[in-house]
């Protein structure tokens, strides 16, 4: 009953697996097997890896500039959204209980913040963090985001700098613009976890003449972040966003020279992988928006980093046990992890009655 797009043992026994804690920053051992771990025939309950196309959320989802994102999967402190937008939000957001990890998987528009204005363009990172305001003005193309709202305190920290990303040439904040919107009521929605607050103003409140200190609000681009790879062995993805309590973590999965990752239990993590640009296949993937969740100690191996055509993607960490809400059961598909294609087996939500 095993499905045609999992992968069988890459090699005969003996057959690796291995356990990591904190990652692949704690503890780490490796078990011998003759079997190989990650096929399985069946499945019963609601701890199972998926597969989402965020193409697939009906149009109606996204009903007017004001809305918030749609939340796919969500934990503790953590949640994965998505976002359309074809014109204006009209209204400015503040979340005040975590930071937003914008990426924008196409089109382009305007992001106006407390601290200036970004042109926004596919491929984007855009660190917003807590009580940043910040609203959309004009839409060149329909913007559709991924967004990653998290309770941790990330900073872009890239591993490898600056042969992964250039943080000097290539992370940016935005510019000031004074320039005020046309007089009338202005409203912020105050962002604290599922409730908001609106506040309403007789004046705009988001333009700013300048800024000085540290910088808040970082982009980069994906375009710009270079994979590092080994002739012979395995290579940890790198790192390009950090959190000091290690609770939220955000690593570059794009094309690159190395062994096929092994077969891995992750005993911290529920890992979460956003395949965003092609054209190569990455495993069974070739969809621009495919998000792929492997919940923490699931088995799974995952498919051949090195692809010649090259694709982008990244992974997301987090110690937060992650579910997928209605909008996300709504585009999810149980999945098999061993090339992360579709499971055809039997699969079930509960116990069979």
């Amino acid at each position: 009953m095993s499905s045609p797009d999992q992968s069988p043992a890459p090699q005969g026994p003996p057959n690796l697996d291995l356990y990591t804690r904190n990652g692949f920053s704690g503890p780490m051992a490796t078990i011998v097997r003759a079997q190989y771990s990650p096929a399985y025939t069946a499945v019963e309950g609601t701890y199972v890896p998926h597969r989402l196309d965020v193409n697939n959320l009906p149009d109606g989802t996204f009903t007017e500039g004001a809305a918030l994102p749609v939340p796919l999967l969500e934990g503790d402190g953590v949640s994965v959204e998505v976002s359309r937008r074809t014109g204006p939000s009209g209204v400015a957001f503040r979340n005040v209980l975590a930071d937003e990890l914008h990426y924008v998987l196409e089109g382009g528009g305007r992001l106006e913040t407390d601290f200036g204005v970004l042109d926004l363009r596919a491929g984007d990172m855009v660190l917003l963090p807590r009580a940043v305001t910040y609203r959309y003005g004009a839409i060149t193309s329909p913007l559709h985001e991924i967004v990653i709202v998290t309770a941790s305190e990330l900073r872009v920290d890239p591993e490898n700098a600056p042969g992964v990303l250039n943080v000097d040439l290539h992370v940016d904040s935005p510019v000031p613009d004074p320039r005020q919107s046309p007089q009338g009521e202005h409203r912020v929605v105050v962002r604290h976890g599922r409730d908001t607050t609106t506040y309403f103003y007789d004046y705009d409140p988001v333009p700013c003449i300048a800024t000085a200190g540290a910088p808040v609000v970082r982009r980069f681009n994906l375009e710009n972040v270079h994979g590092l790879g080994v002739e012979k062995g395995g290579l940890m993805p790198p790192r390009l966003i950090n959190d000091s309590t290690t609770r939220t973590l955000l690593f570059h999965l794009g094309n690159r020279r190395s062994d096929r990752p092994p077969v891995h239990h992750n005993a911290d993590y529920d890992e979460v992988i956003f395949y965003v640009a092609g054209p190569g296949h990455y495993g069974t993937v070739d969809k621009p928006g495919t998000i792929l969740w492997t919940p923490k100690g699931v088995i799974h191996h995952g498919p051949e980093e090195e692809v010649p055509e090259g694709y982008q993607a990244f992974l997301l960490e987090t110690r937060a046990p992650l579910a997928l809400t209605a909008g996300g059961r709504g585009v999810a598909a149980v999945m098999e992890t061993g090339q992360f294609g579709f499971f055809d087996g039997a699969a079930t939500a509960g116990p069979a009655s």
